[in-house]
């Protein structure tokens, strides 16, 4: 494990508090729609696409170096129905903002202020994300970012889903 991430989940676990690492969201969970946590910026909704939900904050350095290559997955599937919704768990609206300046990315970027969104998902690693399928449920589980090894994986899932 390098040290940036090793103080990634450091830093997680200081901000979060225990309260919120409850259970949360596991592979065959039905999710409702996000509207419904009270998202700043809101969420599209998930009904009828394969969606990547992607919790970052804008001190997680592996979130840095996942954007861009989300992005590019977004690009690449969005005709296809595929859709990205990358839910910032900063406690500071302005370092968020200033994190999307830089990145100026595409893909839906609602902020989960109150942090019932990530409480209920139960994020205990930066960044962690799910690929929901068409029908809102959770097909894949993934926490952290290892690279092209990461976007391998989802790319894979991404085609599978949307041929189902």
């Amino acid at each position: 494990m390098n040290i940036l991430w090793r103080t990634s989940v450091a830093i997680l676990a200081f901000v979060l508090p225990t309260s919120l690492l409850a259970d949360g969201w596991e592979v065959d969970t039905q999710l409702e729609e996000l509207a419904s946590y009270g998202l700043e910026a809101g969420a599209p909704a998930l009904n009828g696409k394969v969606t990547l939900i992607d919790f970052w904050a804008s001190w997680c350095a592996p979130c840095k170096a996942a954007f861009p290559e989300m992005e590019k997955l977004q690009g690449e599937y969005a005709e296809k129905g595929f859709q990205v919704i990358a839910v910032s768990v900063d406690q500071s609206e302005k370092m968020m903002q200033r994190f999307l300046d830089r990145q100026k990315p595409s893909f839906a970027t609602p902020h989960d202020a109150s942090q019932s969104l990530v409480a209920k998902a139960g994020i205990q690693v930066m960044p962690s994300s799910f690929m929901v399928d068409r029908n809102g449920k959770i097909r894949f589980t993934h926490e952290g970012w290892q690279g092209k090894k990461s976007v391998s994986k989802l790319r894979e899932e991404i085609e599978l889903l949307l041929n189902e």
